[in-house]
C-alpha cells in the first residue's frame, strides 16, 4: 500500500500542487466548500424528510408536509448554482485584494440574466383525474419564472464559467480604474456602492450579448447549449450490462467536472425506468426478470451506494484520518452518506475538480459494476424482488437484503470491499497533504 501511495504521489501531487497554486482552482475549491453549512443542513432535513420506514414516510406523504420538505430541498440543493456563482467570484476577487462582496453580486445578476426566465404552462380542457390519460390543450402560457432544473446541480458548470469570467472581468477592470471617484465627504458605504457603475455595466453588457448570442441557436441558451452537448452521446446507449456500466461512469466523469448527473439522467432514466417496471412484471407473474443485471449493477454503481460516486468507501477510509479536516469532515459529512445524500462530503471535501479523486470517481463504476456483473454469474443470482421498494435514502445494505436476501448482501459486501480498497489510496494521498498543510500553518503562527 505504501508503495501504491508513493506512486500516486509521484504523478498526482505535482497536479494537486499546481491546482491549488493556481487561481482558478483555487478560487474553485474554496467556493464549493463555503458551500458546506447549506448542503449539512439540507442534509439533515432531507434524511428526516424521506427516513427510510414506510409507516413514516406514508405519514409525511398523506399529512402534506412533504411539499414542505422539498422546499428545503428547492432553497438549498436546488439552488446550489446560485450560491457557488456567488462564491466563486467572491473569493477570486478576495484573492485578488479586490472587493468581493461586489464581484459575488454582480456573477449571480450575470448568471441569472443567461438563464431562460419564462416557464411555459398549459392550460387543458378538463381536469385530469386518472393516469395515464390523454387531454386537450387548449392554451399555452409563459409565466415568468426560474427553473429549479437550472439553479440546482444542473447549472453547475454554467455557474462556475459565469462566476469565473465574471471574478476576472472585474478584477481587470478594477485595476484599470475604471470606477468612479467619489469626494472623500462622501460616506464610504455610499462611495463603495457607486464606484463599479460603469464596470457593472460593462459586464452586465457582456452577458447581455452572450445570451443573444445563444437565443440565436437552436439551443436557445448557454443551459441547453451544455445540456444538449451531453446528452446527444447518450442517446444510443441501450439497457445492457456494460452500458449501464458506462451510463453511471459518464454521471460520475461530469460530475467531477461540475456537471450534474441529472444531465445523463434525464436522458436515460425513463429507459431504465421502464425496464424496472418491466422487472416488477415479471416478478409479480413469476417470471425471470428480463432486466436483472440492470438493477444489480444500477444499485452497487448508482447514487444508492452512498450518493452519487459511490462514497461508501471513501467515509470509511476516513476514520484513518491523521488531518483535523478529514477528522472533521467524517463527523459532520459521513452520517449522511449512511442514508445516500452525500452533497456536504462531495462539496465539502471537495470532490470536483480534485485532482486526488478522479480516479476513483471514475474508475468506481467501472470495477464496482464489473464485481456485481461477475458475481451474479458466480452466484447464479436470481433472488431479487423488485417488488419491495424503499425510499431512496434507505442504507444499502437494508435494501439488498430485503430486496434478495443473503447472495445480495455477499454482493453488498464484495462491491464495498472494492469501493473501500479504490478510495483509500487516494484519501491517504489527501489527508497526508492536509496534514502537511496543517503542520505548516502552526509552524507559521508559533514562529
Amino acid at each position: 500500500m505504501e508503495k501504491l501511495e508513493a506512486f500516486l504521489n509521484k504523478f498526482l501531487g505535482p497536479i494537486a500542487n499546481w491546482m491549488s497554486n493556481n487561481k482558478f482552482f483555487s478560487a474553485l475549491s474554496e467556493a464549493f466548500m463555503r458551500t458546506t453549512p447549506v448542503t449539512l443542513g439540507a442534509a439533515l432535513l432531507l434524511i428526516i424528510g424521506n427516513f427510510p420506514i414506510p409507516a413514516w414516510f406514508n405519514f409525511v406523504a398523506e399529512s402534506g408536509l412533504k411539499v414542505h420538505f422539498d422546499a428545503v430541498i428547492g432553497g438549498t440543493i436546488n439552488a446550489i448554482s446560485l450560491f457557488l456563482v456567488f462564491n466563486f467570484a467572491y473569493v477570486y476577487a478576495k484573492n485578488a485584494k479586490q472587493n468581493p462582496l461586489t464581484a459575488g453580486l454582480l456573477a449571480l445578476g450575470s448568471f441569472l440574466i443567461l438563464m431562460p426566465q419564462k416557464i411555459e404552462v398549459a392550460t387543458l380542457k378538463e381536469t385530469v383525474t386518472k393516469f395515464p390519460s390523454t387531454a386537450e390543450v387548449t392554451n399555452i402560457e409563459s409565466v415568468e419564472a426560474y427553473k429549479t432544473f437550472f439553479t440546482g446541480g444542473t447549472g453547475l458548470m454554467v455557474a462556475i464559467l459565469v462566476g469565473w469570467l465574471t471574478a476576472v472581468l472585474f478584477v481587470f477592470l478594477t485595476k484599470k480604474n475604471l470606477v468612479i471617484r467619489m469626494p472623500e465627504s462622501v460616506p464610504t458605504n455610499v462611495a463603495e456602492s457607486l464606484s463599479p457603475t460603469i464596470i457593472s455595466g460593462i459586464i452586465f453588457i457582456t452577458f447581455f450579448i452572450i445570451r443573444l448570442l445563444f437565443a440565436a441557436t437552436p439551443f436557445e441558451s448557454i443551459f441547453y447549449f451544455i445540456y444538449g452537448l451531453i446528452q446527444a452521446p447518450l442517446q444510443a446507449l441501450t439497457s445492457s450490462p456494460l452500458a449501464i456500466i458506462v451510463i453511471f461512469t459518464i454521471a460520475n466523469l461530469l460530475w467531477f467536472f461540475g456537471i450534474h448527473p441529472n444531465m445523463v439522467y434525464g436522458v436515460v432514466m425513463p429507459m431504465m425506468m421502464a425496464n424496472g417496471v418491466a422487472n416488477m412484471n415479471a416478478a409479480s407473474a413469476g417470471k425471470p426478470l428480463p432486466f436483472l443485471l440492470m438493477a444489480v449493477i444500477g444499485q452497487v454503481c448508482g447514487s444508492g451506494f452512498g450518493g452519487q460516486g459511490g462514497t461508501y468507501g471513501l467515509v470509511i477510509s476516513m476514520f484513518t484520518a491523521k488531518s483535523d479536516r478529514y477528522k472533521q469532515l467524517r463527523k459532520l459529512a459521513g452520517p449522511p452518506v449512511i442514508f445516500n445524500v452525500n452533497e456536504p462530503l462531495v462539496f465539502g471535501a471537495p470532490l470536483m475538480l480534485n485532482p486526488i479523486f478522479f480516479l476513483p470517481m471514475v474508475l468506481s463504476p467501472i470495477l464496482m459494476g464489473s464485481s456485481a456483473w461477475l458475481m451474479v454469474k458466480l452466484l447464479s443470482f436470481t433472488e431479487l424482488n423488485p417488488l419491495i421498494t424503499l425510499p431512496w435514502t434507505t442504507p444499502a445494505p437494508i435494501l439488498m437484503g430485503l430486496q434478495g436476501g443473503w447472495k445480495y448482501l455477499f454482493i453488498f459486501l464484495v462491491a464495498l470491499i472494492i469501493n473501500i480498497t479504490l478510495w483509500f489510496p487516494f484519501f491517504k494521498i489527501a489527508d497526508n497533504k492536509a496534514l502537511a498543510e496543517e503542520k505548516e500553518l502552526l509552524s507559521t503562527l508559533e514562529g
